[in-house]
């Protein structure tokens, strides 16, 4: 058994695919597919079950999976160790990010630290908060920077916030709503509202609290991401709530309006994430403190 097997295995069973995971590793497919029978021969046990062009854990394959984990984590805090003997001459963040945040908010901060970090390697993956809470919490992320759809309450997280975001509702700027600042949750439900895809931390926190309140939305169009709603509301096809963060540009330009909420505060905290017992390398740890002074730095947040 070696440590790429482990390597190519993980990535086999998160993406449920060999032909993704090859892509991913820069393998070829038969390349993985040897590497996974190599380790179904090692232990005498079947590690997949082929469903067409998915495959799926076994029981077995579960097991293996916890064991990768361990294995591969505790590499990686070996690597970790010998990084921070040279301090930070060297050494590599895993970050992932919720998708406004990682839109809207992180390049440019990412892009100083970079400058004052040269030898420190970034990665990031950028995708729904609940996903990148689950990256976080299997090892496979350092630290999560996400917005929270709702109070997250999990014992084996740290969960640090670090601002607040408002949420705001978008409008053409033709509408007829276009030179108001603030409207009633009640106007709403009479206008074409678009929503983001079922997953979205806007979703969560901003939708699904309005209809705690008894605001029911007339829902005409569901959009996948946030650049996709708000060229839809620039064109006319309906409104929408989203971060504040996230239209500054457009609101700037005059392309969208944006408006305010009476009466209900459509705001969320913006958060640090990780593992509780996470051992950070120095560089990581230099990554948490550049990134929290910097966030004052962003327009359209409230430090907390």
């Amino acid at each position: 058994m070696t440590l790429d097997q482990l390597r190519t295995f993980r990535a086999a069973a998160q993406l449920q695919s060999f032909t993704r995971a090859a892509e991913k590793l820069h393998l070829t497919q038969p390349a993985v597919s040897a590497q996974i029978v190599a380790l179904e021969k090692e232990f005498r046990v079947k590690l997949f079950d082929r469903i067409g062009k998915t495959v799926a854990l076994t029981e077995a394959g579960q097991i293996m999976l916890t064991g990768a984990e361990e294995i591969l984590g505790h590499v990686q805090a070996l690597q970790q160790a010998f990084e921070d003997l040279e301090g930070l001459g060297r050494g590599k963040i895993r970050l992932g990010a919720s998708i406004v945040v990682g839109i809207y908010l992180l390049p440019e901060i990412l892009g100083r630290f970079k400058k004052k970090y040269p030898p420190i390697d970034l990665t990031l993956e950028i995708d729904y908060a609940r996903h990148i809470v689950e990256q976080v919490l299997a090892n496979r992320l350092d630290l999560g920077i996400i917005g929270e759809g709702a109070p997250m309450i999990d014992d084996r997280l740290i969960v640090k916030p670090f601002a607040q975001d408002e949420l705001v509702v978008i409008t053409p700027k033709e509408h007829a709503w276009a030179k108001r600042k603030m409207i009633t949750p009640a106007e709403l439900a009479k206008q074409p509202f678009i929503v983001p895809a079922i997953g979205s931390a806007t979703l969560e926190s901003g939708i699904r609290f309005l209809e705690t309140k008894g605001i029911k939305l007339n829902v005409t169009m569901e959009l996948g991401n946030v650049e996709g709603i708000k060229k839809a509301v620039e064109v006319g096809l309906g409104i929408s709530i989203v971060s504040r963060c996230a239209i500054m540009k457009e609101v700037e330009t005059n392309r969208l309006k944006a408006l305010q909420l009476s009466g209900v505060p459509l705001q969320r905290y913006l958060s640090l994430v990780w593992r509780k017992g996470k051992h950070f390398s120095k560089a990581t740890s230099a990554f948490i403190d550049f990134f929290t002074a910097n966030t004052a730095t962003i327009r359209g947040l409230q430090k907390v």
